[in-house]
Order: structure tokens, then sequence, then C-alpha cells
């Protein structure tokens, strides 16, 4: 827990943790506000799960977009005209609801309300990556980052149901987008965010996606992701299956323990190995834990402990994935790339469900989990192939200024100290014509370069 304490207590990193971490309530409420919102205005599920489909694909879609305006113009430029954009359209989606607009009209703002979902999560990420360029800070920073979206889809889904029991589901949606606002307009307001330097120059041809090693990253966790839409439908399957569909909820709860877990106790220490290498295994290992369940699914005590080890897991693997994915990223297109991520997930997750639900009907849940096995099976296959892109040195194209110079002069650290040579232990991302000296301070001018230099 030493590592948590000195993270918090970090004064630059505070408020930026704390303040995205109020935003991360919002993707756990949404869609269960969404649904509670139509269904107590009498639309049907089919509407409910269009129009949430809707708000997701609108997320899905401009969510690359979205960070490479970050990118360009800097994350206070974004972040704030998203965030009172966001509100104004759940608030809309609430209106049109109660006032029994038709589905098309739903689907329609639905989709761009999620277009102007406030990308924080990819934001902070980039932050931190920034305020902790090495040591033991940055594999904390990355964890509590995963620890704090696994529990808004704890929290954010009984958030939204204890507001809709006390007052109506409309309140639902509109404080599930007042929770992105009032985290988007807060992590704004902090130094750090305002110091954050924006890209200078032209975009490189095809973006973040242009560093191999990024696309290797969307593809893989985009694949895992198909786990994710089998876990949601799939669990509950499982519960009503057995006679008890009131233990959906416990199950699932069973799974975020043990990412919660791990995730607490990855972030606590340094590990061994190089981030792909430890990115490989614990990808393998998911898919290790993904293909047992079938094997539980006839007993619920024993899918309980399967669901669990599959949890612990699914926190490493993401911590290691956003990690290593900053570490591959060209300069100046990182939002962007945790935007592409985002994005793979959101309709890794679709194709999952889908996938789920046909397999439910038609085979019973235990074929629909040797789906989602299939697909973290394959993103770790990718990962195997490609895996010595992954450890290659990152192409820094972009020349990248702060808008106010000299505003993050003493705001940088080097992790824990441990490493005088600035070098992030078993991954050291070397930049072109690196001479083994920390990164630079990033109110220096970062000026185009030539790739060089390796891991």
């Amino acid at each position: 827990m030493r590592a948590y304490l000195e993270l918090f207590g970090h004064r630059h990193a505070r408020w930026p943790l704390v303040t995205s971490m109020v935003s991360r309530l919002t993707p756990g409420m949404m869609i269960l506000a969404l649904v509670l919102l139509l269904r107590e205005h009498d639309y049907g599920y089919a509407a409910a799960g269009i129009v949430s489909a809707g708000h997701q694909l609108g997320v899905g879609l401009a969510s690359p977009v979205q960070g490479r305006l970050v990118d360009r113009y800097g994350q206070v430029r974004v972040l704030l005209p998203d965030a009172l954009l966001y509100l104004a359209g759940t608030i809309l989606l609430a209106t049109t609801a109660a006032a029994g607009g038709p589905v098309p009209l739903l689907v329609v703002v639905a989709l761009v309300t999620g277009a102007f979902f406030p990308p924080v999560t990819a934001a902070s990420r980039v932050l931190l990556s920034r305020l902790f360029p090495t040591g033991q800070l940055r594999e904390t920073a990355f964890a509590l980052s995963s620890i704090s979206v696994e529990l808004g889809f704890v929290v954010g889904p009984l958030v939204a149901v204890a507001i809709a029991e006390a007052s109506t589901a409309g309140w639902s949606v509109v404080l599930a987008g007042a929770a992105a606002a009032v985290g988007s307009l807060g992590y704004s307001t902090t130094g750090a965010a305002r110091a954050m330097p924006r890209r200078e120059g032209s975009r490189p041809a095809g973006g973040a996606l242009r560093a191999e090693g990024v696309r290797v990253i969307v593809l893989a966790v985009g694949l895992a992701a198909i786990a994710f839409g089998v876990l949601d439908i799939t669990v509950p399957a499982v519960a009503e299956f057995s006679g008890d569909r009131a233990a959906a909820g416990r199950l699932i709860a069973t799974l975020a323990a043990g990412s919660l877990l791990s995730g607490v106790v990855y972030g606590g220490r340094m590990w061994p190995g190089s981030l792909p290498v430890r990115l490989r295994f614990f990808a393998a290992a998911l898919a290790a834990g993904m293909l047992l369940l079938p094997l539980t699914v006839h007993d619920l005590r024993l899918f309980a402990v399967g669901l669990f080890a599959a949890g612990v897991f699914l926190a490493p693997t993401t911590i290691c994935a956003f990690q290593l994915l900053d570490d591959l990223a060209i300069r100046g297109t990182q939002t962007e790339a945790q935007a592409w991520v985002q994005t793979s997930v959101v309709f890794g997750v679709a194709l999952g469900t889908t996938a789920a639900g046909f397999a439910v009907d038609n085979a019973g849940p235990a074929v629909a989990f040797l789906a989602g096995a299939a697909g973290v099976g394959i993103g770790a296959g990718v990962l195997q192939v490609r895996f010595p892109v992954l450890g290659r040195s990152r192409v820094d194209e972009v020349a990248t200024r702060i808008a106010r110079p000299g505003a993050l002069r003493g705001l940088r650290t080097r992790g824990d100290g441990a490493d005088p040579v600035g070098r992030r232990r078993g991954c050291t991302a070397r930049y072109p014509g690196d001479d083994g000296q920390p990164r630079p301070d990033l109110h220096q001018h970062y000026g185009p370069q030539r790739e060089g230099g390796g891991r």
C-alpha cells in the first residue's frame, strides 16, 4: 500500500487521479440507466437495446477523433466542451424518452451524445505516463487507472438502480452524464492537465496507427474484449439456467473482485520481466481461465471460483497493455492511441454479446464461453506472433509543444527514484538518439527525429 499512498501524496497527480475516477462512473451507469429509462416509459427491450447500442456506437466511432483532437489542441480545449455537450445530450435523452419520442430519434440522440463522451480516461493515462516515465509509481499509476475502471463498472450500475428507485430513471441517465461532466471539468482545472503538451505540426500519415506496435495492441485488446461481451451475457444465463437468477449479481461481483484484487497487488510492487513478456503471459493465462469456465457451469460455487480465477488475470493484462501502448505510440499521438483501444474494446464487446446471445440460445452457456476463450486466445496468439514488434523502439516523428512554456517545470518525476538513468525496469522506452538519459522534461520542444535507438 505504500506505493498507492506515495502516488496520492504526489501533488501533481492527486487531483487528476481523483477527478478522473468520478468520470469513470458513467460507463458503468449509462447502459443500465438507458434500459431503465426506456422501460419506465413503456418502450420494449428491443428499443432499449438499440438505443443503448447507438450510444456505444457513438463512443466507439468518435473516440479516435476525440483522442486526435486532444493531441492536436491540448486536453482542456477538448474536455471542457465535451463535458457540457455530453451532459446536454443526456438531458435531451431523458426528456425525449419521457415525451414518448420515436425510437429512431432516440437512437440519433444517443449516437450524438455518445460521440461527445469526454475522453478523460485516455487523457489521464497519457498525463500519468508524463508524470511518471519510469519506476514503481508508473506501474502503480496505471494499475490504479485500471482499478478505477473496474470500480466504475461495479459501483455504476448500483448507483443507477438506486437513483431510479429513489426518483426516476431519467435522473439516472442525467446523473450519469453529470458524473462524466463533473469528472471532466474537475480534471480540466488541474494544473497538470492544463500544462500537458500538444502536438505542433502535421499529424503523421495514419496517425497513432502508423506505429506497428500500436496496431498490434489495438487488435489484441479488441479480440480479448470479445470475452467481456461474452461474460456480460453468459454469466446471467448460467445463473438463470441453474434456477437462481438473483445469483447473477454475485457472480459478476466475484469476477470483478478477482480483477480488483489482482490489480491492487500488481500495482503495489515492481515485477520481473519486460512489459511485452508480462503482457504475453497474462493474455495467455486469461485465455486459459476462459477456456476452463465451460467445465464449471454445472455448479454455481465452482463457477464462482472459475470466474474469480479468470478475473485475477484480467487487470494485469489491461495494465500491461495500456502501459506498453504508451511506450509504442508515436510522440504526439498517445491520446489517439489510447482512444483506439477504447474503440476496439467497444466493438469487441459488441461482437462478444452478439455471439454469446446466439450461442446461449442455440447451444448453451458452455459454448458461449468457448467463443470468449477463442477471442482471448487469438489475441494472445497475435501478441505471440508479433512479439518482436512490441520490443521495438518508438518512432518519434511529431513535434510537440506546450501552451504555457515552463508550466511543467518541477512537475515531472522519475518514478521512485530507484533508477538513476530514468529507465523503466524490464521495459525501457528509448527515444531516437537516446544516450541513456532520462526522458526530456515536457516543457522542451521536441523536433522531428529519426528512427533509431532500441529497447
